[in-house]
């Protein structure tokens, strides 16, 4: 496991590594769905359909409440889950991520710095789902657009495949014109890009809003995404698309350990605590790879909760932190 980039300031630094994780594969035949939660729809029937059939999930449909099969339970059976043994092939299904720093892959001279996507790629077998995480540390929604980041990605993207968007830490810089997005226009904008480029392709996008940072006033955690998780969750419904709510998420859980305990999962680093940082780091919203790994079982438990199919391709059923 690699690390990643300290002492940075919220999402600036070099372009990240967006490489991927794992490699392509035949699905296996999982076992019976759990009962299933949430409300938002993925967009694209057909996506989650061939997905869900490439990894042997039976019948992934209702894609347009994004719920799969788990949303009706055989408890005889237990939860589905894909454990497909072997290599992955042409037929395995790939889950994309874009967005920023918060996500990315960093290098192992840049660690304990870990983007939540870094991980993914352990929580599911090769035979079942191959992870390419391709956020990019700086970008925000119209960078990574502007920079050509989404034209590869794009191009690559197959029916039946996943792609998790998750922009807004760097779409928040006012003073910087080449990021910055207006929340309820350019923002979902360029959101509305990526969802739509993904469902023409016969895939399923998922939307995230962006994880908190680590800022306080007293025992509260102080909101500092202002309008573009409420932008966010107006597009998911608005499109129909799956929504994972990490602003939410990570507010109850920060919130519920405390200041000391959600510190120790950001880049706050004390002289001599780790050989890339002789001099110590302060950095309130970059995760350590034990937060990174928090948030990673934190979204994927949400994903199962709300019985997306995505969530069937893991080889574990995932606990929330």
């Amino acid at each position: 496991m690699v690390g990643g980039a300290g002492g940075t300031s919220a999402d600036g630094g070099a372009r990240g590594s967006g490489g991927s994780a794992g490699s392509s594969g035949t699905g296996g035949a999982p076992t019976t769905p759990g009962t299933g939660g949430g409300a938002a729809g993925t967009g694209g029937a057909a996506a989650a359909d061939a997905g869900a059939r490439d990894a042997g999930v039976p019948d992934a449909g209702a894609a347009d409440t994004g719920k799969g099969d788990a949303a009706r339970t055989d408890a005889s059976v237990g939860p589905m889950t894909c454990n497909t043994a072997g290599a992955a092939t042409s037929k395995t299904p790939t889950v994309y991520v874009i967005g920023d720093s918060t996500a990315s892959i960093y290098t192992a001279d840049l660690f304990p710095r870990t983007g939540w996507a870094q991980p993914l790629q352990d929580y599911f077998t090769p035979a079942c789902a191959t992870v390419q995480d391709k956020a990019l540390s700086g970008r925000s929604s119209k960078s990574f657009f502007d920079e050509g980041d989404w034209t590869p990605i794009k191009a690559a993207i197959r029916a039946g495949d996943y792609v998790l968007i998750q922009f807004g830490h760097n779409d928040e810089k006012t003073d910087d014109p080449l990021r910055f997005t207006d929340p309820f226009t350019t923002y979902e904008m360029y959101l509305s890009i990526y969802i739509d480029d993904t469902i023409a392709k016969g895939a399923t996008p998922i939307l995230l809003t962006s994880i908190n940072r680590n800022s306080w006033s007293g025992v509260m955690l102080n909101d500092t995404h202002g309008n573009y998780p409420v932008a966010v969750r107006q597009l998911a419904a608005a499109k129909k698309v799956a929504l994972v709510d990490a602003t939410a998420l990570t507010k109850t859980y920060f919130e519920r350990i405390g200041q000391t305990a959600t510190t120790l999962l950001f880049m706050d680093l004390a002289p001599g605590q780790f050989p890339n940082y002789p001099a110590g780091n302060t950095d309130d919203t970059h995760l350590q790879e034990g937060g990174a790994r928090t948030i990673a079982q934190m979204i994927l438990a949400d994903m199962y909760r709300q019985a997306f199919p995505v969530a069937y391709l893991l080889k574990a059923v995932p606990k929330a932190p």
